[in-house]
């Protein structure tokens, strides 16, 4: 997803969206009573405000939300993927280690070359080095993190420069 450049197009944090609260309860039950494809579906329709709340709650980090993520990824298309790598990234300031937990190579969305590459596409500039502060310092604290921040500084050495949204 990211080679020569900081992707622009994504807001790093998820607008907080008037949806009808679902748990990571009821999402485990459908998932495994309909599948991670059938609830993906299903959390996009009406707007998809279901799919941003649960977007939202990943991206808090919670244990249980980035369990959610981790049962969703492989089940994903383009959309969801894109989607499901850039809540991840945010969870990492807030539980770097539950983050850690869930990535997997095999698994796009949520391969650490994806999520540690600042999958961000509509962010400015003070709320990226922000997050970047953030991110490198949470996980500068967790064991087995070095290839996350090493990705996350080869893709800032990598990019073009900021280049400001129209």
């Amino acid at each position: 997803m990211m080679k020569n450049f900081i992707p622009l197009a994504f807001c790093i944090c998820f607008p907080a969206f008037a949806a009808t609260p679902i748990t990571t309860t009821q999402l485990m039950e459908q998932i495994n009573k309909q599948g991670a494809k059938a609830v993906i579906m299903d959390l996009y329709k009406n707007d998809e405000t279901r799919w941003m709340y649960v977007l939202e709650k990943i991206g808090q980090g919670s244990n249980e939300w980035l369990h959610i993520a981790a049962q969703l990824a492989p089940s994903s298309d383009a959309d969801s993927a894109e989607s499901l790598a850039t809540a991840a990234a945010l969870a990492i300031p807030h539980n770097p280690a539950g983050v850690l937990s869930i990535l997997q190579n095999d698994v796009l969305p949520l391969s650490p070359e994806n999520v540690c590459s600042l999958p961000f596409y509509d962010i400015t500039k003070p709320k990226l080095n922000q997050y970047i502060v953030d991110s490198i310092q949470a996980l500068y604290k967790v064991p087995n993190s070095k290839a996350c921040i090493d990705t996350m500084v080869n893709t800032i050495g990598q990019s073009n420069g900021f280049v400001e949204d129209n």
